[in-house]
This record gives C-alpha cells, structure tokens and sequence, in this order.
C-alpha cells in the first residue's frame, strides 16, 4: 500500500475502490509532459523552510517543491531523449489583476504575488531548452482558456504526464480536464507537490481514483524511454488493451 492511500481507513478505501478502475490504463504510444507551475512563486529558494519560503512568497511549497523538482528533472531528460513533446506551463503575467487569480483571495489576501518580480521564473535546473513551448494560463487548468488542445492534437498526442503544483490545486485541475478530453492522464507521485502532507495525499488518492493513475517516476522513465513496445502497453505493468470506445484524444480531436 502506498503512503498517500493510508490515510484513508479500510471502510474508506473499499468505497473508493468500488467506483474505481481496477486495473491500470494501457500507456500511449505518444504522450506529452506537462509541467504545471513549477516556479519560483511557488518553489522559494532552495535549503528554505517551509515557514522561512512562506515569508517571501505566500504561494510557496517549501522542500516539498525541491524534492520534486529532482523527479521533474529526471522525466525531463526522458521525455527530450524520447523525443515525448514538452509542455510548460506558468500563470499569465498579471492575470491575477485582470481575472481574480488562480484561487479565491490570490488577490486580497495574498496581494497578487503572481504579479511580483520573478515569481514565474522556472528553476534553471528544470528551465526549457530551445522549442520547447511555455503556456501562460488565468486559472488552475492548463487547458481552461488556453490553446493546450490545439497543440497536443498536432502532436498527435494520445495521453498526458503530469507533473507540477499545487497536487490538490492545478496539478488536479489540469488532470480532470486532461481526462475530460479524453487523453489517458498519469501523474508521476514523487514529481508533484503540495504546502501540505494530507493535501498531497488526498488529491493523489483522489485522482487516482477517478481520473489518473499514479504511478512511480521510474515507471514513467521506464516509459518514456523504453521504445514504442513499452509505450503501447505491451510490457507495463498490468496493462489493458484500449477499447474501441477509449480512444485518446491523439486519434480524434476532443
């Protein structure tokens, strides 16, 4: 049993598992990295506390930030060595003013801090290479507003890695979008993050669930990196075949 899945008693975990995929969901033969938020505003500065990083920006993770921004840089080098398309995605520079913000009081209560010098800036450790799109957004999901569709079709596209912050916040709204649209969702647990321990654990119990399957970043490098054979299922763990009606959104435009 994972980590994030005790936090929920037996009774509890036996409701969920009643409504829930029981086997995992086949891979795609062309999947697409998506790194969502993975900023200063909310990483702070490296060897900082959670307190000491939440003084300098009220959007702040934390060590949690830099824990995962080592699993992010892994699946990175994967996805560009298996030529897997690279999307990043930021808020838009001073949307917070103009839409009320990625959340409720990101305005009144935080004063904007998307809007502060640097607070998009992308660690160097994880910053994009040349060709690579960076995607400014208004609001929690990648996809709410923004041409993420348009891209992904035209790179053929069939599912989505998904990696980032906030787990609970736009890491899950991307993730339901994502499946709403009709791409098979994974999201690698170590490259993710949250302020907060519980919150980490329930959006990914919950997204697993319902939405996603998470799975380990080894297995997603393993994925990415194991050729068209791994990439349809084939070899991975557990996996199913796509049924005729479970196409992804690479083969016909959501």
């Amino acid at each position: 049993m994972r980590w994030w899945e005790e936090v929920f008693n037996e009774t509890e975990r036996a409701t969920y598992q009643a409504i829930s995929a029981r086997r995992p969901q086949a891979r795609g033969r062309r999947p697409a990295l998506l790194v969502v938020d993975v900023v200063r505003a909310f990483c702070g500065r490296r060897g900082q506390s959670l307190e000491e990083a939440l003084r300098e920006w009220p959007t702040a993770c934390g060590p949690q930030a830099w824990e995962a921004v080592e699993g992010i840089e892994e699946l990175l080098q994967a996805a560009r060595r298996g030529a897997a398309p690279v999307i990043y995605i930021v808020a838009l520079q001073g949307s917070d003013h103009i839409y009320g913000g990625t959340v409720r009081g990101e305005v009144e209560a935080m004063g904007a801090p998307m809007s502060r010098p640097g607070a998009r800036d992308i660690p160097q450790e994880i910053a994009p290479r040349p060709g690579e799109v960076v995607l400014a957004k208004t609001k929690p999901s990648a996809f709410f507003g923004t041409p993420l569709v348009t891209l992904l079709n035209r790179a053929q596209v069939d599912s989505l890695i998904v990696c980032g912050c906030t787990t609970s916040g736009c890491v899950r709204a991307t993730v339901v979008d994502g499946f709403s649209y009709g791409y098979r969702v994974f999201v690698p647990e170590e490259a993710v993050f949250d302020r907060a321990r519980l919150s980490q654990a329930v959006g990914l119990f919950e997204m697993n669930s319902r939405y996603a399957q998470v799975v380990s970043v080894r297995e997603v490098l393993t994925w990415l990196e194991g050729g068209d054979r791994e990439r349809e299922g084939v070899e991975a763990r557990g996996q199913e075949s796509m049924g005729a009606g479970e196409r992804g959104a690479g083969g016909s435009k959501p």
